[in-house]
């Protein structure tokens, strides 16, 4: 398959170019190119996925069978793209975040559990009910923590501050 990622050269995506591109997917990034990219081999276009004049310009002419947008937060950052894809790609894989869900003491929670509209991930939800009304075939990841080497975030500190401060530290499902 013919591969596109938005971003791939920090963290999730440094590791899914890894795992896709040994899987013997043709993989292409696009992204701002100040960083490295982590695979020999790959294909990648420039640009800034907030002007969506030049990420029609740089996309429009290519061909993808799926499309990863790991690092869209709000509608606007991912509507751009979804719309030069609409009705060319098999799968858009989006994303999202547990972050959208209701807080619940049910867990793990399943994909029509309810959710928060005021929760600081509601531009995850609304664009993942923007690609249903679309109609773009997509899947919608949310995970709950993610951390690990690489990233960029310093989540382990969180927690290691909550056992430092004897507070609960929630652990999902």
């Amino acid at each position: 398959m013919r591969i596109l990622i938005v971003g791939g050269t920090r963290f999730i995506g440094v590791y899914l170019t890894q795992l896709l591109v040994q899987q013997g997917h043709e993989v292409v990034l696009f992204n701002r190119g100040n960083r490295p990219l982590p695979v020999e081999g790959i294909g990648q276009i420039t640009g800034d996925r907030t002007d969506a004049t030049q990420l029609k310009e740089r996309l429009s002419k290519e061909n993808f069978d799926a499309i990863f947008d790991n690092n869209g937060r709000e509608l606007t950052d991912t509507q751009p793209l979804a719309e030069i894809f609409q009705d060319r790609v098999q799968n858009f894989i989006y994303m999202s975040s547990a972050g959208v869900y209701l807080k619940s003491d049910q867990m793990p929670h399943i994909e029509g559990d309810a959710v928060d509209p005021k929760s600081r991930h509601k531009g995850k939800h609304e664009t993942e009910a923007y690609l249903i009304q679309q109609g773009i075939p997509f899947t919608s990841i949310r995970p709950t923590y993610i951390y690990g080497p690489k990233n960029y975030n310093d989540l382990e500190a969180w927690f290691f501050d909550r056992i430092v401060r004897d507070r609960p530290i929630p652990i999902p499902g």
